[in-house]
């Protein structure tokens, strides 16, 4: 990897990683709908003006009902249990919750997308989940009813970004495809 690559990389891990500590913050205020509303009008206004400097057209090919749908399942209700999760949770436990996003594609992909279940699959998901509660068990929070709500919560979340990603090919890799960045904008 070149260290220009490495930095990008970085820089993103940072950005991500910063959005769990400021729906900390700006949550417990605003309340979790506002946060979230907030949330995605940054986004759509970040990519709306990248798109303008891209110059890109605005060309959905007939799949802008199905970005819509899909930003719904990949911004609008992930982002909602987040902001629900940031009301109870500290922002590393939702960071951590979070990695559970890949473990989720594997068994929503099993159970209603015709995923094959490799053994080697069930292995990572469950080394996944270990690794996961490991990292959550060793922190300060007690397991309150709240915060069992917050976490699931951020679950709901993951699935939805585990379910997105098949959605995506179904509806519009497998479609005729869509540029990507209008992809984004339209989730």
């Amino acid at each position: 990897m070149r260290t220009s690559d490495f930095m990008r990389l970085l820089l993103l891990s940072a950005i991500w990683g910063a959005s769990f500590l400021f729906m900390r913050m700006i949550a417990p205020t605003l309340g979790a709908l506002p946060t979230a509303f907030f949330r995605v009008l940054l986004g759509a206004v970040g990519l709306g003006l990248t798109l303008a400097a891209l110059h890109l057209r605005w060309n959905f090919k007939e799949k802008f009902r199905a970005t819509l749908v899909l930003g719904v399942i990949n911004s609008g209700v992930p982002f909602l249990m987040y902001s629900m999760a940031a009301r109870i949770l500290p922002a590393g436990y939702s960071a951590i919750l979070n990695a559970t996003t890949p473990l989720m594609g594997v068994v929503l992909g099993a159970l209603f997308f015709s995923e094959k279940l490799t053994r080697n699959r069930v292995a990572g998901v469950l080394l996944g989940f270990a690794g996961v509660a490991l990292l959550v068990d060793t922190g300060p929070v007690t397991a309150t009813h709240h915060v069992l709500l917050g976490a699931g919560a951020c679950l709901i979340a993951t699935a939805c970004y585990g379910a997105a990603g098949f959605l995506t090919k179904r509806w519009i890799s497998e479609r005729g495809g869509l540029d990507s960045k209008l992809v984004a904008f339209g989730s």
